[in-house]
C-alpha cells in the first residue's frame, strides 16, 4: 500500500493529451499500463474522479489511498509513487530529460553498460545493463510494498518527508549524533524509507 494519508485522499493530475489518448477508455488504459503490471482498470474505474479533457490536456483526481489499498489487497504489483511522474508520455524510456522526475539512464563505465535513475544531481545504479530490460518492470519493482514495524535514524530535516511517504506522524524515539530515532508502522522496508528520503 501507498500510504498518504496525512494528504487529500484526491490527488489532482494533469497531462498531456496525445494522439492515442483522446477518451475515457484511453485514460484509464494509460494511468493501468503506467501504474501496475496487472489489470487494474476496475480499481482505477472507481477511484478516479473530475475528470476534465480540454484542448491540450486531461485532468482528473484519483484517490490514491483508496486505490492503493485495494490494489495491496488484491496482491497486484503496482508502483503509485511520483503518479505525475510516471504518467509522462516516455516515462519509460531512456535517456529522458525530464525536470523535477526521475529519468532513466544508460551510463557506460568500464565497458559496461548499466541502469541508473537520475532525480535532480542524484544517480542511483540500479542493475547491468541488458536489451531484454522493461523499464516499468524495474519501476515497480523498485518499492517493496509490506507490512512493518520500523525504527531509524533519520536527519531532522528529513522527518516532515518522511511524514509524506508513510502518511503518519512518526513516533520520536531519540535524538543521538545530530539523528532522530523514530518508530512506526508502514508498508516499506527501512532500506526503502531510506532510498526515499536520501534519493528523491
Amino acid at each position: 500500500m501507498f500510504c498518504l494519508k496525512n494528504l487529500s485522499a484526491y490527488e489532482q493530475i494533469s497531462i498531456q493529451k496525445t494522439d492515442y489518448l483522446r477518451n475515457y477508455l484511453d485514460l484509464i488504459e494509460h494511468i493501468n499500463n503506467t501504474v501496475s503490471l496487472d489489470d487494474a482498470s476496475v480499481f482505477i474505474e472507481k477511484n478516479i474522479y473530475n475528470i476534465n479533457f480540454s484542448k491540450d490536456q486531461i485532468s482528473f483526481e484519483l484517490d490514491i489511498e483508496q486505490l492503493s489499498q485495494e490494489l495491496y489487497d488484491e496482491k497486484l504489483v503496482y508502483n503509485l509513487l511520483l503518479l505525475k511522474c510516471s504518467l509522462k508520455e516516455n516515462f519509460y524510456q531512456f535517456n529522458q530529460s525530464y525536470q523535477n522526475c526521475p529519468n532513466f539512464k544508460i551510463i557506460s563505465y568500464k565497458e559496461q553498460k548499466f541502469i541508473y535513475l537520475n532525480y535532480l544531481n542524484n544517480y542511483y545504479r540500479i542493475k547491468k545493463y541488458s536489451n531484454e530490460d522493461n523499464l516499468q518492470n524495474i519501476w515497480m519493482s523498485m518499492i517493496n510494498i509490506d507490512q512493518n514495524i520500523n525504527e531509524i535514524f533519520i536527519k531532522p530535516n528529513n522527518y516532515n518527508k518522511l511524514v509524506s511517504y508513510i502518511g503518519t506522524d512518526p513516533k520520536i524515539e531519540s535524538y543521538e549524533n545530530n539523528l532522530v530515532k523514530v518508530s512506526f508502522n508502514s508498508n516499506y522496508s527501512n532500506d526503502n524509507i531510506h532510498f526515499l528520503l536520501n534519493f528523491f
